[in-house]
């Protein structure tokens, strides 16, 4: 066996090889040397396609001073993978296109990423552990997604062909690239499963989506520990059993409005097609995976002194790579296809609309909320002294504050606030006196909400949620949008919802504006000062800055009895987006933008209807009412609920794994302690 230094010298000049020499070498048959780009040479480059390489151009154009931009493109035949592909001007920004054939390239980035994770700790590597069947399985599951999101598939690779031949050699390099990345997997896994846990921060560096795939990486580590514990019967058998009826609910959910849409910055976790093919590829997915935080559950032993130490470092490298993708094109282009990025990263270093900057991520919201939850668990490794404050560890947490601050996540800021009290609750206070003050603050919280609720008006506050709703609505369809505005809110001054969407507009709003509108209606609910269901949610949305983007939920979510029930399948959200089209009075530029629920608890509901929430909610208050042996520990998951309620965070594996691991650590081990 290697001695860790020597394999992490090995590992380094591996890596640094896979990132540099398939940009490197011009193509064997290349006659043309690069030019410097400018307007009278985007023609050489548009007829001398797959010919130069992508570094060979850079360098003949180092001192170009013009808005130069790499864009991957993955349609582009094998050969003519790291070179140059086209050159088109935008405007006044040049746009140089790279051939990255997703065939190569799954090879690639899964070969990074395991060499990183060599590098990175002391992970062992035996080719006799390798569970082959599992491999064998698993590949055949995941070519098969490339029938059931054939539309998505189509447009990414100029090879695609789903026929069922022998001769179909795109379906077998797809197949042969899933068996090499999986026998990778299969030999990290099996020698090295009980600390895989302790590197999970790595993931939010390593994003993990597979270029020119709707699949993430650690999806496919997921689901093979999935495949492992069920197979090795290291699963709850409840569990699957309540999953599988659902799973026959969901079979049942409809598939006749839209068939795929555009993932957007969700590629590589979500369902883009809308078909029973689909629907049954990620919902096994999901259980696999689900399986699998089971199985680590079980079997991981974690360091928490390491896993301060990974959560500091991956924070830091996501904001200096951040930067370092806003400050070069190349350097983003790199971002993006070597950390497997779901989206670009943002290509300036100001803000959006001088508001957030989600520099490395595809969202200022997750990213924010993780820098929060890494601030938190160095305190909590403080508190609980097992981690000592040094020069490096004062260091390191700068750029987690710093990240925070751009990152303007105002939720993850005011969470981290209210959890670190809890901490100081615990480190100073006896169980009576917590229990005092948590009564003071509810207290306070309900004499403020009476007191907001009284400076904006009763009717306003229990309203708002619904008067979004209807002007987001197709309501008086054949009025302008200034007259329809006026029309709305005419009738809500005169309290007349009931004829606004039930006689006047009747058959044009959706079933959950319907049936929220019920709800409000029902007079023995309607109690001053002692609201109901829609003037709770309606409050909390106005509270948190959510009313607009609630209301334009509640317009489109349309679901029949079953869907309402048990939801759409997990990770599909082409009903919710298509089923009832609107017309959406908002600013022309954000016309075609990805309207998602911007709450996880929504996601939540559309995925898997209201028993799911019901369940989600009996799950969490079990973990936060789980003795802690005052640890404070269950103060992480406060946190991250808090910021479920705005944030569309469980919509990245990333921020799904950080939930899971919250659970993993308050259920196994209740009070941090060394390993």
């Amino acid at each position: 066996m290697l001695k860790p230094s020597l394999k992490q010298c090995i590992g380094l000049v591996l890596l640094l090889s896979l990132i540099i020499l398939p940009f490197w070498k011009n193509a064997s048959n290349n006659i043309y040397d690069p030019v410097e780009i400018n307007d009278s040479t985007i023609g050489f480059y548009q007829s001398t396609t797959c010919n130069m390489s992508l570094i060979s151009v850079v360098k003949k154009n180092l001192q170009n001073d013009l808005n130069l931009r790499f864009n991957n493109n993955n349609y582009a035949g094998v050969e003519c993978f790291g070179k140059v592909t086209g050159l088109d001007k935008v405007g006044d920004i040049y746009i140089l296109s790279i051939g990255t054939n997703s065939n190569i390239t799954i090879i690639i980035q899964s070969l990074i990423w395991i060499t990183i994770l060599l590098i990175i700790s002391n992970f062992n590597f035996q080719i006799k552990e390798v569970k082959f069947i599992y491999v064998i399985i698993l590949s055949i599951f995941f070519t098969f997604q490339q029938f059931s999101e054939g539309r998505f598939y189509l447009q990414e690779n100029k090879y695609f062909d789903t026929l069922m031949s022998i001769d179909n050699y795109y379906l077998i390099n797809i197949f042969l690239s899933f068996y090499v990345v999986l026998v990778l997997i299969s030999l990290f896994i099996e020698n090295n499963k009980s600390k895989i846990l302790n590197f999970f921060p790595y993931m939010f560096i390593i994003i993990g989506s597979l270029n020119g795939f709707n699949l993430n990486f650690f999806s496919i580590v997921l689901s093979y520990i999935g495949l492992k514990a069920i197979l090795e019967k290291k699963t709850y058998n409840i569990f699957n059993y309540i999953y599988l009826f659902f799973m026959a609910a969901w079979s049942q959910s409809r598939r006749d409005t839209v068939s795929f849409f555009d993932t957007d910055k969700l590629k590589g976790f979500i369902n883009s097609s809308n078909n029973i093919s689909s629907l049954f590829f990620w919902s096994i997915l999901v259980l696999l995976i689900f399986n699998g935080f089971i199985f680590l559950a079980k079997e991981s032993k974690l360091n928490y002194k390491v896993i301060s130490l990974n959560l500091l470092l991956s924070s830091n490298l996501i904001v200096v790579f951040g930067l370092l993708g806003a400050y070069s094109p190349l350097q983003n282009f790199f971002n993006y296809l070597f950390f497997g990025q779901n989206k670009r990263g943002i290509d300036k270093l100001s803000s959006v609309d001088g508001n957030t900057w989600r520099g490395f991520s595809a969202s200022a919201e997750s990213i924010g909320e993780f820098y929060g939850f890494v601030i938190l668990f160095c305190f909590l490794s403080l508190y609980l002294k097992k981690m000592k404050i040094n020069t490096l560890v004062f260091l390191l947490i700068i750029l987690p504050f710093y990240g925070l601050y751009i990152s303007n996540n105002f939720a993850s800021i005011v969470s981290l606030f209210i959890a670190s009290f809890g901490l100081l609750s615990y480190k100073y206070l006896d169980q009576n006196q917590r229990k005092k003050i948590f009564l003071l603050l509810i207290l306070f919280g309900l004499v403020g909400s009476i007191f907001l609720m009284n400076n904006l008006g009763f009717e306003y506050v229990s309203t708002q949620l619904l008067y979004e709703a209807s002007l987001h609505s197709n309501l008086f369809s054949d009025l302008s949008s200034e007259a329809k505005s006026a029309e709305i809110t005419s009738y809500f001054n005169a309290g007349e919802i009931e004829s606004l969407l039930n006689i006047v507009n009747k058959g044009s709003s959706s079933s959950t504006l319907q049936y929220l509108s019920q709800i409000y209606l029902q007079s023995n609910f309607n109690i001053s000062y002692v609201p109901n269901l829609v003037t709770a949610i309606s409050f909390l949305s106005i509270i948190i800055n959510r009313n607009e983007m609630w209301g334009i939920f509640t317009a489109k979510y349309n679901p029949n009895f079953i869907e309402s029930v048990f939801g759409n399948g997990p990770y599909q959200l082409n009903n919710y987006l298509f089923n009832l089209k609107l017309r959406l009075d908002v600013p022309e530029e954000k016309l075609n933008s990805l309207f998602l629920p911007h709450s996880s608890a929504l996601d939540i509901l559309v995925f898997f209807g209201i028993l799911g929430i019901i369940l989600f909610i009996a799950w969490n208050i079990y973990f936060m009412t789980l003795s802690t042996n005052n640890s404070g520990i269950n103060l992480l998951l406060l946190f991250l609920l808090l910021n479920i309620v705005k944030s569309d965070s469980i919509l990245y594996l990333n921020s799904v794994v950080l939930l899971a691991f919250t659970y993993i650590v308050i259920g196994r081990d209740r009070k941090i302690k060394n390993v």
